[in-house]
């Protein structure tokens, strides 16, 4: 304990002999180390990531568009000319559409179910006795398929999609010090059913006391938000 007093003392006498200018970048270092340390060691590999799934998504999205209108210019033209021919190669273009739908639906079953996702993080934050929850927000469902325009009269309609896939979204705002902070990202992160990651922020309220809100979501074929 005297060691300690005595370093303790050390660094005040060093501190105290620095300049003004000098006192004042010390303590913005101080503001800003826990920042910059959270977000190498979360903000950028959870953006990284989510890139990752929604490139992924974005991609079968556009293939499966691309089938979808084949499928409609095929319709077109049987409409005009009937040919067995044509029939077989639009219901194998089907096929792949339901493929790609089934992809889907698996992408979707390794997230968290989106009326688990609020006592999922309630439960999480009861481990973590120091972190005070100020708000639990959800966010309207939102398609992430590409949807085209409703057809105009006298063109051909499109094939109807069988499955649509669903972003549900929750804020979390959290308040506690950096440390009980940074343990429930990780322990979020290591779930064995995944939630993405959308935004977030943290932000100094009186040291060592913080704020973080969070963004995070899960994808579902269920457009219905069943969570209260």
């Amino acid at each position: 304990m005297n060691g300690l007093r005595r370093l303790w003392s050390r660094l005040n006498e060093k501190y105290l002999a620095l300049a003004k200018r000098e006192r004042l970048l010390v303590a913005v270092a101080l503001l800003l180390g826990p920042l910059l340390i959270g977000n190498a060691l979360f903000i950028d590999p959870q953006r990284a990531r989510i890139n990752g799934v929604e490139n992924t998504i974005a991609t079968e999205s556009a293939s499966a568009a691309q089938l979808q209108a084949e499928a409609a210019n095929l319709q077109q033209q049987l409409a005009i000319d009937p040919d067995a021919g044509r029939k077989a190669e639009l219901a194998a273009l089907n096929g792949e559409r339901d493929k790609l739908d089934e992809q889907l639906r698996l992408l979707g079953s390794a997230l968290v179910r989106p009326d688990e996702m609020n006592g999922l993080l309630e439960g999480l934050l009861a481990r973590h006795q120091g972190l005070r929850l100020l708000s639990l927000k959800t966010q309207a469902p939102q398609s992430v398929l590409q949807r085209e325009e409703a057809p105009k009269e006298g063109e051909a309609k499109t094939a109807e999609r069988t499955f649509d896939l669903y972003r549900h979204g929750v804020e979390i705002r959290l308040e506690g010090s950096y440390g009980l902070l940074q343990a429930y990202l990780s322990q979020l992160e290591k779930l064995p059913q995944h939630l993405l990651w959308g935004q977030l922020s943290y932000r100094v309220i009186d040291y060592p006391r913080a704020e973080m809100t969070l963004t995070v979501y899960t994808l579902s074929p269920d457009r219905t938000w069943l969570a209260l």
